[in-house]
């Protein structure tokens, strides 16, 4: 009868209270502890009972073990739910392995056993942990790089010094985090072959991350150039080769460094800012590809050292170039009113330039002093309204450009973009003058062509449905003509 007395006076509130407390736990961070929790409950309010109740020793040893054991338990689920489950993987967004709950669990219950041992049924346990502390090593040592890797992924998962899709350069390559787990960290590279690291490994290694803090980094790209060269034009020529390369950023803008004096060249380093590090190999072609065309085009060269020296006589091919050139001439549309010796003599002074596939051959708004003859390739010509950019028109072999500014003085009103790799042929306007002084004839049919070629584009701007063509009425091709022939014969004083 004392004892229920003492069950239902001390032992009932705490069962109460807990109970309650278990339910503040659900409320609040909705933690279902479920049917094991109210054996804990019971065991708490019994221990509590006990040590006002009649029993013997043994067996109020046995309830104060079975309620600690139960207690311990508690502590160890809420500290894998709070710390693992909430801190790592919920605030800090990383994927805890068992492993690492299972340990707590294994280390929490093994230390619970032994204080009960201790402290509870007063058993001398200094050879037991001996014992396990022995055991401890051995495993320890077997498992040393398992250890070794999950400790190092836990670095890794708290200092965050990388995630996934950041671009890695580590090992002399570029690849890219594809997975990161407690053991392993999985990189990709621009071939597309598989890396797996050990976590161990990579926290020893010296690695640069390309994607932290920003995606934006620079990238450096040599070129030689020939002594003869003066540095500032080779600046601006390399400045110039970055323009129109996919990937390269304007802002911050590349910048040219003379890096060094080799042997035979003068070595120049372009720094670009890049976002997508899985084009570096694409954005350096790109900028070595039309930094060799824009020192082509200007005489300059990329020496190289020679170990065999020849003197070799020059060809002299500039007749047979001109006679194929003014045969191109010949078949297009505006220089068909030339006679044979006209073009000839037009020809005279002309001068070849090599064009890249995508880069610009002019950009509209430019001052225009010369026509451009294509003699080979393909490019497409854009007109920019209102900030768009339209193709209205893709010219081909044998085909003219800039043939209205050459003429009329006006500034180019298109931009014209490599499609394909262009031989291109400059006619400047003092020998087009020449022409026309001595043959004032011609000025009118080359009017009436250039007022066609007017028309044709204006009829391209006008199905592009822009607001500003909608309000523009075209002129017919008579008023285009007069209106050409007054500015040839302004211009050209003839």
């Amino acid at each position: 009868m004392n004892n229920l007395y003492f069950v239902l006076l001390i032992g009932l509130p705490v069962w109460f209270i807990m109970v309650l407390l278990g339910r503040q736990m659900r409320q609040r961070w909705n933690l279902r502890l479920g049917a094991p929790y109210h054996f804990i409950c019971i065991g708490n309010a019994a221990l509590a009972a006990s040590y006002y109740m009649d029993l013997k020793v043994d067996t109020h040893r046995v309830i104060m073990a079975a309620a600690f054991m139960m207690d311990a338990l508690l502590f160890l689920t809420l500290f894998n739910r709070f710390y693992w489950e909430g801190y790592f993987a919920k605030k800090r967004n990383m994927v805890v392995p068992r492993f690492f709950t299972h340990a707590t669990k294994l280390i929490g219950i093994t230390t619970s056993v032994l204080l009960i041992l201790q402290f509870v049924f007063e058993v001398k346990v200094p050879g037991l942990f001996a014992s396990l502390a022995g055991g401890g090593v051995v495993i320890g040592l077997a498992l040393r790089p398992v250890i070794a890797n999950l400790t190092a992924g836990l670095t890794i998962q708290m200092s965050k010094p990388l995630k996934l899709g950041d671009w890695l350069y580590i090992d002399n390559r570029l690849a890219e985090v594809m997975e990161l787990n407690w053991r392993t960290t999985r990189l990709r590279t621009i071939d597309h072959t598989y890396i797996e690291i050990p976590n161990v490994d990579l926290v020893n290694v010296h690695l640069q991350n390309y994607s932290y803090p920003t995606p934006h980094h620079a990238m450096r790209v040599t070129v030689p150039v020939e002594y003869e060269a003066p540095p500032n034009k080779v600046r601006a020529i390399l400045l110039r080769s970055t323009e129109d390369v996919a990937g390269v950023l304007k802002d911050p803008p590349p910048e040219v460094y003379l890096k060094e004096f080799a042997d035979s060249t003068i070595i120049y380093e372009i720094r670009v800012w890049i976002e997508k590090d899985a084009e570096q190999d694409r954005i350096a072609d790109g900028i070595r590809t039309d930094a060799w065309y824009e020192l082509r085009r200007v005489g300059l060269t990329m020496p190289f050292p020679q170990r065999v020296v020849q003197y070799l006589k020059p060809k002299d091919d500039s007749e047979a170039q001109a006679r194929h050139i003014a045969d191109i001439l010949g078949r297009n549309l505006i220089f068909s009113v030339l006679s044979d010796a006209q073009r000839q003599k037009l020809v005279i002074g002309a001068h070849k330039q090599l064009f890249g596939k995508h880069e610009r051959i002019f950009r509209q708004g430019e001052e225009g002093n010369a026509l451009y003859v294509v003699v080979e390739g393909e490019a497409d010509v854009y007109v920019e309204e209102e900030g768009i950019s339209m193709r209205v028109n893709v010219v081909r072999s044998g085909e003219c450009l800039g043939e209205f500014s050459l003429l009329t003085g006006e500034k180019l009103s298109a931009s014209v973009q490599a499609t394909r790799d262009c031989e291109v042929v400059l006619i400047p306007r003092e020998r087009m003058a020449e022409v026309l002084r001595e043959s004032p004839e011609i000025v009118e049919r080359l009017s009436e062509i250039l007022a066609l070629r007017r028309l044709e584009t204006e009829v391209i701007l006008a199905e592009s449905q822009t607001q500003r063509n909608k309000n523009v009425v075209p002129k017919s091709q008579e008023e285009y003509a007069n209106d050409f022939l007054k500015k040839m014969q302004d211009f050209f004083s003839v």
